[in-house]
C-alpha cells in the first residue's frame, strides 16, 4: 500500500505530510477531500522529495489526529486512520471519504470554513460553491430550483402543455396542486421548476 502512494505525486486525492506539527492544515485537507472527491493523507513522508522519515510515536499521533478531526470538523467526519510499517518506519495513513457536505472547519464557521481540493492545494470555497455542495447534498441542481419570485401569470401554460404532450403527459389547468408541483407552492419546491420563458413566436 505505501509503495503505491509513493509512486504517485501529490494531487486531488493525495497529500504527504512529514509529521503532525501542522495539525490544522491536516484537518483543513481532510475537509477539502471530503467536499471534493475523497483522498488520503500519508504522514511520515516529506512532500517534496517523498523521503520516508516515519513517525516517532504513531499511537499518540493517531489519538491527536482523531481528536482534531472530531473537535475541528462539522458535521461529524470520521476518517479511517491506520498505522503502517514500511522499512522499519511507522507511517500513518488517513483515508477520507467523499461524503455529503458541506464539511467545514468549526473554528471558521459554515460560511468561511468550507474548503475544496484544487489540484494539490486546498482552496476556500466561495458562496456559489457552497450553495452547489448544499444542493448536491439534497440531490438537486440549480436548474431544478423554484423561482418563487414569479407569479402564476408569468408561466406560459400553452408552452408547458405542448412540452408535456411531447412526453405523453397531460397538463391540467393551473390549480394550486399543479403550481405546487412545478415549484411555486410549498409541497415540493426542490425537485421541480417553473417554466418562465414565453412561447416562441
Amino acid at each position: 500500500m505505501i509503495q503505491s502512494y509513493l509512486a504517485r505525486d501529490e494531487g486531488k486525492t493525495l497529500e504527504f505530510k512529514e509529521n503532525c506539527k501542522s495539525l490544522q492544515h491536516i484537518v483543513q485537507t481532510a475537509v477539502a477531500f471530503a467536499n471534493t472527491a475523497g483522498g488520503s493523507i500519508v504522514i511520515g513522508v516529506r512532500d517534496r522529495t517523498k523521503e520516508v522519515v516515519g513517525i516517532t510515536n504513531p499511537l499518540a499521533e493517531e489519538e491527536r489526529l482523531a481528536n482534531a478531526f472530531a473537535d475541528g470538523i462539522q458535521p461529524l467526519l470520521i476518517p479511517d486512520i491506520q498505522i503502517h510499517s514500511w522499512r522499519d518506519r511507522e507511517l500513518i495513513v488517513v483515508t477520507i471519504p467523499h461524503a455529503i457536505g458541506p464539511y467545514y472547519l468549526r473554528s471558521e464557521g459554515p460560511e468561511s470554513g468550507v474548503y475544496i481540493r484544487l489540484g494539490s492545494t486546498n482552496r476556500r470555497a466561495g458562496p456559489e460553491m457552497i450553495a452547489e455542495i448544499r444542493l448536491l447534498s439534497r440531490n438537486t441542481f440549480f436548474d431544478e430550483q423554484p423561482r418563487t419570485e414569479i407569479s402564476s401569470e408569468e408561466v406560459d401554460f400553452r408552452a408547458a402543455s405542448e412540452l408535456f404532450a411531447a412526453v405523453s403527459r397531460p397538463l391540467n389547468s393551473p390549480t394550486d396542486r399543479v403550481l405546487a408541483e412545478v415549484g411555486t407552492g410549498p409541497k415540493d419546491p426542490y425537485r421541480t421548476y417553473i417554466l418562465k420563458e414565453g412561447y416562441p413566436e
